[in-house]
């Protein structure tokens, strides 16, 4: 003889896991198998033939549980489970010996800070603000091991939920982090790239290339005056610039010999020595 046994369970989510997170965990379907600390063993299966032709094309698993009947002794119980992913949760049905039937719903509901609030159901005690996780059971046994089941299934499910909490919790920070390293990197390669920036203080990396480059019409600074022609006629650049002579100085006279060559000539020779005569 079988017995129906309905019961809810709420989890509040604490602050800091994200919506996305939560779902992403229930839908990974391996994950919360494992979460379960009854599972010893899972892999995917085939619909069987008494499955509802609504979870006949879902994702089937059978799965191994180590139950502990009392202490000391201990049995395995093998069933098959059926998947269904929602938007807000998930679903799952359990087929298992001794004609022992569940149909769980997993949902995730409430808000964020920055979300709209929804008005909550009465009379389950549900959290008026921030997330939280709901459970509903819907559970059919042999009327002898109803508490047994009852119990022992609100335990393992308690453990997962825990389990589940911490996951998202390691999963928010390794997120957060990732989004800090992005962000830090994202500002030193603008910081970079901005020419504005003090770190580009070079001419041959700033938006104005021009001014580090020499002007093609300017003659380089050693084609510029003042030259000097010495005794053989050649042009060499004065060593220091040229400057007018300072107030109450006299400037030496310059030998007309040695003067600077006129526009004229490229090249211009000393005069003639009136002391050499040259024979031709």
């Amino acid at each position: 003889m079988s017995k129906r046994t309905v019961f809810t369970t709420i989890t509040p989510l604490p602050a800091g896991i994200t919506r996305e997170t939560v779902i992403e965990t229930l839908h990974n379907h391996f994950e919360m198998i494992d979460l379960n600390p009854l599972v010893i063993e899972r892999h995917l299966t085939k619909a069987p033939r008494k499955a509802s032709p609504e979870e006949f094309h879902s994702i089937w698993y059978h799965v191994v549980d180590k139950i502990n009947y009392f202490p000391g002794y201990s049995g395995r119980t093998e069933f098959d489970v059926c998947f269904h992913n929602l938007n807000n949760g998930l679903q799952t049905h359990v087929y298992a010996p001794l004609g022992l039937d569940i149909k769980d719903k997993w949902s995730l509901g409430g808000s964020l800070p920055h979300e709209p609030k929804e008005p909550v159901e009465i009379g389950f005690g549900v959290p008026k603000e921030g997330l939280w996780l709901r459970e509903d059971v819907d559970m059919r046994c042999n009327i002898m091991a109803t508490g047994f089941v009852k119990k022992t299934l609100k335990k393992a499910h308690g453990t997962l939920v825990e389990r589940l909490v911490e996951k998202a919790h390691i999963r928010e920070t390794k997120l957060h982090n990732m989004r800090l390293e992005e962000h830090n990197s994202n500002s030193i390669l603008s910081y970079y790239s901005d020419p504005r920036s003090p770190g580009l203080a070079s001419p041959l990396l700033s938006s104005d290339v021009s001014q580090a480059r020499p002007n093609a019409n300017e003659a380089p600074n050693s084609l510029k005056g003042p030259w000097n022609l010495d005794h053989r006629g050649s042009l060499s650049q004065a060593p220091y610039p040229y400057s007018p002579p300072m107030e109450g100085m006299q400037q030496a006279p310059v030998d007309p010999r040695y003067s600077q060559p006129s526009p004229q000539s490229k090249y211009s020779q000393p005069p003639p020595d009136p002391r050499v005569t040259i024979l031709e």
